[in-house]
């Protein structure tokens, strides 16, 4: 039984890399379970054992960029045992990823102009929300340590700090010239109880 649950894994994980691929090659519009099962050169019923249906793709795609774009605030990664010292790690290791070209970020701006239908932006928008929950629990704690103000919607801080790490993806930082000061410190200043 767990050597089927692999081999059900491992056909997700690589049916996942085939509609990045086609999203990257064609486009969001067009990446539907028919589309993926003939690529793949799999019947539809077989895709559909994976993937019910259009929203159930596009989720477990967005899933699979979710590491490389948006990976969650990790405490116990950082070397700082301070809640504003962790922030500030999490935070630059975001930037980073978001500063260098990156195939992931790439996707999911596709994603959010090419899925155009209903139910398609609704998942999309969904999924963003729920990247938001560690980020705003993150906050949380570091409200609780006294570090970001205590007046702040720590869920209206997450969804900010996720708009500047799109926009820094999407457009770069103000002056490209300049690696430093980092891009999000007019953001943390009005997050933070210090300066940064």
């Amino acid at each position: 039984m767990a050597a089927r649950r692999d081999q059900r894994g491992e056909r997700k994980r690589r049916l996942i890399a085939q509609a990045r691929a086609l999203a990257a090659e064609r486009g969001f519009a067009g990446l539907t379970p028919a589309v993926l099962a003939e690529e793949a050169g799999l019947s539809a019923a077989q895709i559909t054992r994976t993937f019910r249906d259009r929203p159930a793709l596009i989720r477990a795609l967005l899933d699979d960029l979710r590491a490389e774009t948006f990976p969650p605030p990790d405490p116990s990664r950082g070397a700082s045992a301070d809640p504003a010292g962790q922030l500030l790690a999490w935070l630059k290791r975001v930037r980073k990823e978001a500063a260098r070209p990156n195939a992931g970020f790439r996707l999911l701006m596709r994603s959010l102009i090419e899925i155009t239908d209903t139910d398609g932006q609704a998942e999309v928008h969904a999924r963003l929300l729920e990247w938001t929950e560690p980020i705003i629990r993150f906050l949380q704690r570091c409200q609780q340590a006294g570090v970001v103000r205590r007046s702040l919607d720590p869920q209206v801080a997450a969804w900010e700090l996720m708009q500047a790490i799109l926009g820094h993806a999407l457009l770069g930082p103000r002056d490209s010239a300049l690696a430093e000061p980092a891009p999000f410190d007019s953001l943390l200043q009005g997050v933070m109880k210090v300066d940064v």
